[in-house]
């Protein structure tokens, strides 16, 4: 699951998570081709191996715009791919990827839904477990750092709106 921009609005969302800021090419590349298919079942109609190449000459040229060739391709954003990714693999609701926004950066968070939402699994998930969904997480993706508790504040009022 992912959400990005809300309707007009102020608020925080708070989690459990990591950035995904600086991500390389090639990470992401080998994020998609390990997971390539519970993705190509989220994706149907992507041409991955298309797809794919287009990352790979991205990377071979040192460019980093994957989220252009994912979206040119039909896809979501990536913090949207992982949050699916992993609720899929784990039988999960409760991993949200979040598009950066002025305030904040790309995250992934675990946010566990209402109650009736949850599944058996993310009622019992504990901390430690958490924790070892992020550490394969980050080797994966080749990120340094912890997971933590975030509060992402956004305010998408219009410029013109008056309170």
């Amino acid at each position: 699951m992912g959400i990005n921009k809300r309707d007009f609005g102020k608020g925080a969302i708070s989690g459990y998570g990591i950035q995904l800021n600086d991500l390389s090419c090639g990470n992401v590349i080998s994020f998609i081709t390990k997971h390539r298919g519970v993705i190509q079942s989220l994706y149907p109609e992507t041409e991955m191996d298309d797809m794919l190449g287009c990352l790979y000459h991205d990377n071979k040229i040192s460019a980093n715009d994957y989220e252009s060739v994912l979206f040119d391709h039909g896809m979501d954003f990536f913090p949207y791919m992982v949050g699916l990714v992993l609720n899929i693999d784990h039988g999960t609701t409760g991993f949200l990827g979040f598009v950066g926004e002025e305030a904040f950066g790309d995250c992934l968070l675990w946010m566990p839904q209402y109650p009736w939402e949850m599944t058996d699994y993310d009622k019992n998930l504990t901390k430690e477990e958490l924790d070892e969904i992020f550490a394969k997480l980050l080797d994966e993706l080749g990120i340094k750092e912890c997971p933590r508790y975030l509060s992402l504040y956004y305010d998408d009022y219009p410029e013109d709106f008056k309170l």
